[in-house]
């Protein structure tokens, strides 16, 4: 049964009104008062006007954003799109971190809607599909970034991950490659299995083989890139023509892997071509400048704040379709047709 009012009230030894006045911040209350009120209704799950169309008050000033980890370049740009249209209309951003755990994310959904924000974007991976809907089903301002949740698609703005990175193990091909390597992300994560898909059935309708040790699993970081790097070095010292290319789940990853590459004396992309995720800002300023997917995660970013503002106000106007990715040619993917052959 869901916890109600009156038990924060009793779990935190305090009068209903002032677990009222507590949620709502319509009066001043003690200290003390306030944080056992706080730590009852964390305890407990509770939120006022759960079954309300918004979040919290409709003149709250804050929007809250939840993200994976803000040091990734990737959730910076997110978040730099949001705060420039939350300034515009002048409001302000509570920003949390789920680090792809599933804990770290709830506990993370669950302080901002203490926050009582007007409204509530989240782009977190690892949270099962069962606690994010009973989430998504009591706060209708919430809106996911990067995610599809059966039932709530109208309130998900998303790319295809999976057709995205099929063109670009299909543009690797038509270069020639035949033996492709992929480095994706380690965390359970739903963009992670999409990618993989797409790199599996973009193998399989070509008729390549898919060569399993070619296949590595690392954190999507510059630490990450640099391991999977090293493991794919070895697998080069054991049979020098193991792969021609190396597809990566993101830019972050391939450019660590590129600059491990080039440090050890293998020429990106005369030896082996490298793709990337992402289009972050870097890729063009690499040597040999990245081949990437543009994923359009400003654009994401501004119309999940507006929609989950247009949610929050009760108007539901405005409506979003899935957003475009695009493969950007530079100069890390060489032409091998006909060397392979």
């Amino acid at each position: 049964m869901a916890a109600t009012i009156r038990d924060v009230a009793k779990r935190a030894n305090v009068s209903v009104a002032t677990v009222s006045r507590v949620l709502n911040g319509t009066a001043k209350v003690s200290d003390s008062a306030k944080d056992a009120v706080l730590k009852a209704q964390k305890e407990l799950g509770f939120y006022l006007n759960a079954n309300a169309r918004t979040l919290a008050k409709k003149d709250s000033e804050t929007i809250g954003i939840l993200v994976s980890d803000i040091s990734d370049a990737y959730f910076g740009s997110m978040i730099k799109s949001c705060d420039v249209v939350a300034n515009s209309l002048g409001k302000s951003l509570l920003i949390t971190q789920g680090f792809y755990d599933p804990v770290r994310e709830k506990n993370a959904i669950d302080s901002l809607l203490s926050h009582q924000c007007s409204g509530l974007i989240i782009h977190a991976m690892a949270i099962d599909d069962a606690v994010l809907s009973d989430y998504m089903s009591r706060f209708s301002a919430i809106v996911l970034v990067n995610r599809i949740l059966k039932g709530y698609e109208d309130r998900c703005v998303n790319i295809d991950n999976k057709g995205a990175m099929y063109k670009e193990i299909e543009y690797l091909i038509k270069n020639g490659h035949k033996k492709i390597a992929f480095i994706n992300s380690s965390f359970d994560i739903i963009d992670a299995h999409q990618r993989k898909e797409g790199y599996l059935e973009a193998m399989k309708e070509n008729h390549l083989e898919v060569n399993e040790e070619l296949m590595l699993s690392v954190p999507p970081s510059l630490e990450g890139g640099a391991q999977a790097a090293e493991k794919l070095l070895q697998v080069l010292k054991k049979d020098k023509n193991a792969f021609t290319a190396i597809a990566c789940y993101s830019d972050t990853i391939a450019a660590s892997a590129m600059s491990i590459f080039e440090n050890r004396g293998i020429k990106v992309p005369e030896e082996v071509s490298f793709t990337g995720f992402d289009d972050l800002f870097l890729s063009s300023c690499l040597s040999p400048a990245l081949t990437t997917v543009r994923n359009p995660i400003e654009d994401m970013g501004k119309n999940a704040l507006l929609l989950s503002l247009d949610r929050a106000s009760g108007e539901n106007k405005f409506k979003i379709s899935p957003f475009e990715t695009e493969l950007i040619v530079r100069k890390s993917v060489a032409n091998i047709k006909g060397k392979t052959e």
